[in-house]
């Protein structure tokens, strides 16, 4: 690639001419200006690298997170505990359970097709932070990624870089930010330090969807009877909610039980359990003038919310450093986890239980019975038919008998080498590997009689990982008042991944034994070796950086970079695997330039220009050109299935794919008064990504499905704010508060020519689906499924104004028409992924040795597909129905056609062009343009029955689904922190240094929450970038915890 007219034999010269940057750890720093009369804080922060800096010289945006706002927080994916302390960063949490992985988003979304997630670092090593994703029913189960692996406890710091000119030194995975992990290491000390910390943590479902308590099974007020008088079910109807009222009167189930007419209003809290959390962590260090060293061991298990899932993690970590001499310093650190997961939460769908409960189960339903009742006492298997009327049996067979599991092994090492060459040259060399290795089982019970059939697969795979980086640093004083730190480097990383699936075939032949040698038929088999996303991959990079300090007031950065990646290679070798990238950055600390006001402590502006470059997934380039494996060609005489190659025909190739390139302009300003009682920081940033890789659809008589493509330009821009203050600071007390805001306004500024839009993601089956188009916002979310809305014609079928435009049209039997069968509407706009703002309100207070932390995280704007208020209503099982039951819930009393008394709605909305209906006497009226309001009037019908209604508007074959959609506005009380450090003469005498205690809380509840009906507004089915809907996912829970740490 060429970029500002640069070749890749340029790149190296231009590289070799910057040698060098910041200075690295061992490096000169510049002494402060004693001139300045205002106390400077200098906030050493892990930038780039590894490399650290003060942050108030950086010409970009970072935040630091300590790692107490980590170990303390009670979650097992680290990331999780990050919600709400970062601005401009927009954190997901899984809905699969504790070990589930967590969507990571900085400064918006930067790519259409590809990883939005920013790359995680943990002393230079990449930690794979790959989401799950689910079908658009919301089917799937997650493991989660090696986040969950990691031992929170020895982390020493989290840096987010979040801008363009903070990550571009990473390469091309650092695209959407990095966030950086340091670790701990031992400190020289008489004697060793013991530092053990402990916690015990519980989870509470608290509120799922609010359900309705009053009316029960069937569809009609009253109840049938036998010949003898006895009440009993509507067999037929029995999954709606719109019967008779519970009154705790005998009446007969459906499976012939007689039961007490009695609404079950926990019946979706009975299948849950309080989750328990157990971590204990141990710390080992010490150090002498030559070496320090530092062990650690953390075990931890978490019984989850749904029973029988379950999370364990053993991780040890051992880093040691020593000082031979100035010429040679060693930094080498081992870790190695493992852990077991079983049974993640169904993520939505058919196999959530939680929305089993909105979907055709009505409210009164024994959850508690059928729980313990699911199995065929006499056969075996799972009742069925009769024998299940409600069909959740198999949802308890499923989450009581069979066994998802996931067995994980974890190896990171790392060894640094750091030599100073000269008293102003230093040069570090070091490698890191990451070989992470898991066995996946799926043991699937047989539910027929006998428990025949079932089923048994094993997935077992590896990913490696290798980098090999140096380098040289040297620090120059130019004059008096310019110093320049500068470094040139470059690493070889490498990845790559296999994986072998074996499954039965035709069930087990002897029930329960779940071996693949137990298959009735020939068992499948099949290898991969790429993961889709990360592996195999190689990128080879050379980079030089350098920075210019003038007089401690004025600094400037300059960076490029160049980069080879395997997957933007061709089968032939060749292609643009070369892309260069430069950023520009500048920093002036304009109080050290000017004698300002005593009030002023510190004044900074910055700014930032840089490009970074990005590749693909494996193969993506190669699409259309290769041969791709065929899992089903030819099986062995044993039965096996042996993988032969075919050509991939529904592929057109493309010989001129590049690499996507994201170009980032930012500007901030920081300020501190009152001696830093006061500071903020804000950011400005636009940033656009052109050359997206893209897969593009093409039409039917091309002979070929799609093409990979470079296209598209899609920008965000923004605007960050931070406040920290200490509104009060006494010698008892202190009060710290911090306040974050940030706002992202992203937009597709192309797509290619003769493309109208690029799907993100799909809901609902493909009902609803969330885009890209161009000259809109990135995410907007679509139907054609929405109301239509009326558009009067004259006689020639042309359009012309009428007061009625724009109504909703409805048809003759009252319900909703979609917008695909009236007037080529088709899909219709009716929401969008993204948030307005999103801003955090935290205030810690101290006296003497007790504090007390509040964090307040809040979204605001941006709309959620609810599947769970759509059959929710349609079923009857959420309170929004109970209006229009009753007269005194603004129903219409009339009688039907059968003499009975029923209840109804006037639907608003006006019916249709060329619509007719019988009116009470059978005349043909036509009501064309007509509002159902005047026809009603007119006496020529009836309203539309109440259940009729609900079912019309919800209904899978004719329901409206821009009516499940909403604002998905919230704020909740997401961290509550109390602390006790007992003073030091109290626990001297027994041999301690420091003792804390501290009692947590976390997702408490929400203090606003705009969805209906209590649904979960973080309960989404997956954390791809294109998500939008939720499927029952996971209940409202909360976590309450104690945790105790001393040392000695």
């Amino acid at each position: 690639m060429k970029l500002l007219g640069i070749s890749p034999f340029h790149t190296a010269a231009v590289l070799c001419f910057l040698l060098g940057a910041t200075n690295h750890t061992k490096a000169q720093k510049v002494k402060k200006d004693t001139t300045v009369k205002n106390k400077q804080i200098e906030e050493v922060v892990v930038t780039a690298l590894g490399i650290k800096r003060d942050q108030r010289k950086l010409g970009y945006a970072i935040t630091k997170v300590e790692n107490k706002d980590i170990t303390q927080a009670g979650v097992v994916n680290p990331m999780e505990a990050l919600q709400g302390k970062l601005p401009g960063v927009e954190i997901t949490a899984g809905s699969g359970g504790p070990q589930s992985s967590a969507r990571i988003q900085i400064r918006g979304n930067t790519s259409l097709g590809g990883n939005n997630q920013p790359l995680i670092v943990v002393d230079g090593v990449i930690i794979d932070n790959s989401v799950t994703g689910a079908d658009s029913w919301g089917s799937g189960y997650d493991f989660g990624n090696e986040m969950k692996n990691l031992n929170t406890d020895v982390f020493e710091s989290v840096t987010v870089l979040r801008g363009a000119a903070a990550s571009a030194l990473y390469g091309s995975r650092a695209a959407n930010g990095v966030i950086v992990i340091t670790t701990k290491k031992g400190k020289s000390r008489n004697g060793l330090g013991i530092k053990i910390n402990s916690s015990l943590t519980t989870q509470h479902v608290y509120s799922g969807p609010k359900l309705q308590n009053e009316f029960g099974a069937g569809v009609t007020p009253t109840f049938s009877t036998d010949a003898n008088g006895n009440r009993f079910i509507d067999p037929n109807r029995y999954y709606y909610s719109y019967g008779p009222k519970f009154d705790g009167q005998p009446v007969r189930d459906i499976d012939g039980r007689t039961i007490l007419w009695n609404s079950q209003p926990n019946n979706y809290k009975d299948i849950y359990q309080v989750g328990l959390d157990r971590k204990n962590a141990f710390e080992l260090s010490g150090g002498s003038d030559k070496s320090t060293f530092l062990l650690s061991y953390t075990n931890q298990e978490v019984e989850g919310i749904l029973p029988r899932n379950k999370f364990t993690k053993n991780a040890y970590f051992l880093r040691a450093t020593y000082d031979f001499s100035k010429y040679l310093q060693v930094d080498a650190s081992i870790n190695y986890n493992r852990s077991f997961g079983r049974n993640p939460v169904p993520q939505g769908g058919g196999e959530s239980p939680l929305f089993s409960y909105v979907y055709g189960i009505p409210r009164s339903f024994d959850a508690v019975y059928w729980r313990n009742n699911y199995l065929d006492p006499v056969n075996g298997g799972v009742k069925k038919e009769t024998a299940d009327p409600y069909d959740m049996a198999y949802k308890y067979f499923n989450i009581f008998q069979n066994t998802r599991t996931q067995t994980e092994n974890n190896y990171i090492g790392r060894l640094e080498l750091k030599s100073q060459l000269t008293d102003w040259l230093n040069l570090m060399v070091s490698g890191n590997f990451n070989n992470y290795s898991f066995i996946n089982e799926s043991k699937i019970m047989g539910e027929n009689p006998g428990f025949t059939g079932g089923g048994y697969s094993i997935l077992d795979g590896t990913k490696e990982q290798y980098n090999l980086k140096f380098l040289l640093s040297g620090n120059f004083k130019l004059t008096d008042n310019l110093t320049l730190n500068a470094s040139i480097g470059g690493e070889d990383f490498r990845s790559r991944y296999t994986a072998h699936r074996q499954w039965t075939n035709g069930g087990l032949n002897t029930p329960g034994v779940f071996q693949i040698q137990n298959s009735i038929d020939p068992i499948g088999s099949e290898t991969s070796y790429t993961d889709g996303n990360q592996s195999p991959k190689r990128i080879q990079g050379i980079y030089a950086f350098a920075n210019f300090a003038w007089k401690n007031q004025l600094f400037i950065d300059i960076t490029g970079r160049n980069d080879w990646s395997s997957t933007l290679a061709y089968p032939n070798g060749n292609g643009s695997l070369s892309y260069f990238y430069p950023s520009f950055v500048g920093n002036w600390s304009f109080s050290n330039s000017f004698k300002l006001p005593k009030w002023i402590s510190f004044g900074s502006l910055r700014a930032s220009l840089a490009w970074v470059g990005r590749d693909t997934s494996p193969y993506n380039t190669s699409s259309g050109l290769y041969y791709r494996r065929d899992p089903s060609a030819y099986n062995t005489p044993n039965g096996s299935r042996i993988p032969l190659t075919g050509f991939n025909s529904n592929s057109l190739a493309n010989r001129n794919l590049k690499n996507e390139l994201s170009r980032s302009i930012e500007f901030g300003l920081n300020m501190a008064f009152f001696n830093n009682r006061l500071d903020f920081d804000v950011s400005f940033y636009r940033t656009n990504t052109t050359n997206q890789l893209l897969t593009l659809s093409l039409p039917p008589e091309s002979g070929v499905s799609q093409q990979q493509i470079n296209a598209g330009n899609l920008q965000n821009q923004g605007i960050e704010v931070i406040v920290n203050a200490i509104p009060v600071k006494s010698s008892n007390f202190t009060w710290n508060t911090t306040f974050t805001f940030s706002q992202n306004r992203d937009k597709i500024l192309e797509l290619y020519p003769g493309v109208t839009e690029y799907v993100l993601n799909w809901g609902m089956g493909t009902d609803v689906k969330s885009i890209a188009i161009p000259g809109q916002q990135y995410g907007l979310i679509q139907t054609k499924y929405a109301y239509a809305r009326y558009q009067a014609l004259d006689a020639n079928g042309n359009k012309i104004d009428d007061p009625r435009n724009g109504m909703k049209v409805l048809k003759s039997d009252g319900s909703y028409l979609r917008s695909d069968s009236y007037q080529n509407q088709g899909y219709t706009t009716v929401g969008k992924l993204t948030p307005d703002f999103l801003t955090s309100f935290r205030n810690t207070f101290k006296y003497k040795n007790l504090s007390l932390s509040v964090l307040i995280d809040a979204r605001v704007g941006g709309d959620l597909l609810s599947a769970t208020y759509n059959y929710g209503v349609q079923f009857g099982n959420l309170p929004s129905t109970l209006q229009y039951r009753d007269e005194e819930r603004g129903g219409i009393k009339y009688i039907d056609a059968n003499g009975n008394t029923q209840f109804g709605v006037i639907p608003e909305g006006v019916f249709g062009q060329n619509t007719t209906i019988k009116d009470k006497q059978g005349i043909t009226r036509d009501v064309s343009g007509m509002t159902y309001q005047e026809v009603y009037n007119n006496g020529w019908i009836n309203p539309v029955r109440t259940v009729a209604y609900y079912n019309n508007l919800s209904s899978w074959g004719g329901g409206i689904r821009e009516q499940a959609i909403f604002e998905n506005t919230w704020v909740a009380l997401r961290e509550l922190r109390l602390t006790y450090s007992f003073k030091t003469d109290l626990i001297k005498p027994i041999g301690l240094n420091s003792l804390n205690a501290s009692l947590i809380g976390r997702n408490l509840f929400y203090i606003y929450n705009k969805l209906p009906d209590g649904i979960n507004p973080e309960g989404k089915y997956s954390n791809s970038a294109g998500s939008f809907a939720e499927y029952g996912g996971a209940p409202m829970s909360r976590y309450i915890g104690f945790n105790l740490d001393f040392s000695f």
